[in-house]
């Protein structure tokens, strides 16, 4: 039996707490050595002395018990079991404790944690990485160490010196730490001796090295035919000299970027006897969804994907390549382009701040606005992306998406559709009249533009706060939006930086890549706008703007693109709402729309009734989750694939 297998997981959680590893325990089913490390092993030394383990804590199955791996970090906490439970915990939990009395004295801890899958796991040593700097450390060196993919965390405090080793192998999360007074740290080459033994010893260390396969012409048309049955439509062959692929642990993996709407690195798997399948992003830095073996083979590193992020670096060498989508980096927003100093000054500004993109007003219902033909000619000169946007009231969908798409044959190259309070519904009915304006308004402009031309989308920064608004309507299905484009305007909203980040990030995820709009109409400080890109980077939005530059401030300009450091700032992983019984609202019209295209014939009504419910613990059911009905961010996470193909 896979370690990590329902049975399995079943037997480890039935160990109690204070359990000893002996054998036969477990109801029926494989004991603690199954599934963990042997714990007979040798702490490495002259001496090779015998380290004898024994569980001191039973395992645990929920996240508010996660403080083996979380510790005491106060405010932090809760980001970091936010961000383990994201990243697919399932519990397991164990703490297995060194013999104090061991001849080195070296007070060793081991704890191993479970995830829903090796990738999970994977991306989860990043986020141990994070939590194990938390604390009132004075002093955090961070490396990475053998075994292939751990990081070395050690921190020095007034309480003394901690070294841990966070690592993943299989479906499993381990971490090995070491205390120390400062005059006598902890012995790093002993600490690191011992992961070497776990990870080797782990019942699901992989076997054999990875090996690269050829990359034909007949295997790049197998990667765009994935791809676009990923995406629902037609796309473009792999960027040349983007593609490489390799076998490993019983399956073939691939790497490709795409021209537009990103031009990102797309990853790609199959096993035996099937076809390929289009995973989508590698996962953010450090590409965790990519096994390290995998990554190591293709020269990815730890800078995976390669670059810095043009949001907080946006003089990386690359910001003006033609592949990468207008939305990629900072941008900034131009509503009355005399009123912003002109074509000219606009272009210059841009150039000297850093921005990627500027966007232009280009039309307002079914009426053009001229001023963007001069200003995109500007702007292109100077190697400057420029897009058109239009403000959509809904009165004449087709005509109002002809208005925009005439942005297109005079120069933009990215479109953004900005549809605000004329499209709530007014009567309860989420799918009604309003809605299908939005629709048809968005099917006319795809007719126009295609998918080649990036499409952007923004509103409303609180889906929860207004859910008669059709966001799925212009985010979902075969002609939405390409990007989300949520206005966060804490100055107006009466809010700090990171409370009105946080909740924008957490309602607006479930419908896809996010680049936030920041104001600076309302003076914000240089040092919030700041904090708005290092939140923004940090939670894997694509890009940012800003709202806009006949408001924006000189103080202001140099916090808005030019390079920063966010060395310091609080991480804010992204997550998904809990969504239940009794919910109503556009989220549960694209939840809705998320169980049918997994098949389940559920109506689109925007209420969540029995039906819904009834149709989520199947959902669940059939993926291995407990069937609560419940939509839980793990929940969220699996219904936003794509569905698997038969």
């Amino acid at each position: 039996m896979k370690p990590g297998s329902a049975a399995a997981i079943a037997a480890v959680l039935a160990l109690g707490t204070g359990a000893g590893i002996a054998a036969g325990q477990g109801a029926g089913g494989p004991t603690a050595e199954a599934v963990l490390a042997d714990p007979g092993l040798r702490l490495p030394s002259a001496e090779s002395v015998p380290v004898p383990l024994s569980v001191g804590t039973g395992p645990i199955a929920s996240a508010e018990n996660l403080a083996e791996v979380i510790g005491d970090l106060g405010e932090r906490r809760a980001a970091g079991e936010d961000r383990l439970v994201r990243l697919g915990f399932i519990g397991g939990v164990i703490r297995l404790h060194q013999d104090p009395a061991d001849p080195l004295g070296a007070s060793a801890t081991t704890w191993a944690a479970q995830f829903a899958s090796p990738l999970a796991a994977r991306a989860a040593v990043h986020a141990a990485t994070w939590i194990a700097r938390g604390g009132d450390a004075a002093l955090v060196e961070t490396a990475e160490v053998p075994p292939a993919g751990a990081r070395l965390v050690s921190t020095t405090s007034v309480e003394g010196v901690r070294s841990i080793v966070i690592f993943a192998v299989g479906d499993w999360l381990y971490g090995i730490e070491m205390r120390g007074r400062p005059e006598a740290p902890p012995d790093v080459a002993v600490l690191l001796g011992l992961a070497a033994a776990v990870a080797q010893r782990a019942p699901d260390a992989a076997s054999g090295p990875a090996q690269p396969l050829d990359v034909t012409d007949e295997f790049r048309a197998e990667l765009r035919t994935a791809r676009a049955r990923g995406e629902g439509h037609a796309v473009g062959a792999p960027t040349p000299g983007s593609v490489q692929a390799a076998s490993y642990d019983g399956a073939e993996w691939a790497i490709a970027a795409f021209d537009g709407p990103f031009g990102d690195l797309e990853l790609f798997r199959r096993v035996p006897g099937t076809a390929w399948r289009a995973l989508g992003d590698p996962g953010g830095p450090g590409c965790p969804r990519i096994p390290t073996e995998v990554a190591d083979l293709w020269g990815l590193g730890p800078e995976c994907p390669p670059g810095s992020s043009l949001i907080t670096e946006s003089d990386d060498h690359d910001r003006g390549h033609p592949d990468l989508s207008p939305f990629r980096g900072p941008g900034m927003w131009v509503w009355e382009v005399g009123s912003s100093g002109g074509p000219a000054a606009i272009a210059n500004t841009a150039k000297e701040q850093g921005f990627r993109s500027v966007f232009i007003k280009s039309g307002d219902g079914t009426r053009y606005w001229r001023q963007f033909d001069a200003a995109a000619r500007a702007l292109r000169a100077e190697g400057i992306h420029v897009c058109g946007w239009q403000y959509v009231v809904g009165r004449r969908p087709a005509a109002e998406a002809a208005v925009l798409a005439r942005a297109v044959r005079r120069g933009a190259d990215c479109l953004i559709v900005d549809a605000e309070s004329e499209f709530k519904a007014r009567d309860g009915r989420y799918v009604g009249p309003k809605f299908r304006k939005a629709t048809r308004y968005m099917a006319s402009l795809r007719r126009k533009v295609g998918h080649r031309v990036p499409v952007a989308f923004t509103s409303f920064a609180y889906a929860d706060l207004h859910r008669e608004f059709p966001y799925s309507a212009f985010l979902g299905g075969k002609n939405g939006a390409d990007v989300n484009m949520p206005q966060v305007y804490w100055g107006a909203f009466g809010v700090g930086v990171t409370t009105a980040m946080r909740r924008t990030l957490r309602t607006n995820s479930v419908y896809g890549p996010i680049a936030p709009i920041a104001g600076t109409y309302r003076r914000e400080r240089p040092a919030d706008l700041r904090t708005f890109r290092c939140i923004a980077a940090d939670s894997g939005a694509v890009g940012v703007s800003y709202w806009s530059l006949q408001h924006t401030r000189r103080a202001q300009l140099s916090a808005l693109a030019m390079p920063t450091s966010c060395r310091d700032a609080e991480p804010t992983p992204r997550t998904y709402p809990t969504t239940r019984i009794g919910a109503g609202g556009d989220t549960v019209v694209w939840l809705q729309s998320r169980l049918r295209a997994w098949g389940s014939p559920v109506p689109r009504t925007g209420n969540f009734l029995r039906r819904t419910r009834a149709a989520v613990r199947a959902f669940q059911g059939a993926r291995g989750l407990e069937p609560t009905g419940i939509v839980d961010p793990r929940t969220w996470d699996l219904l936003l694939q794509r569905p698997t193909e038969g």
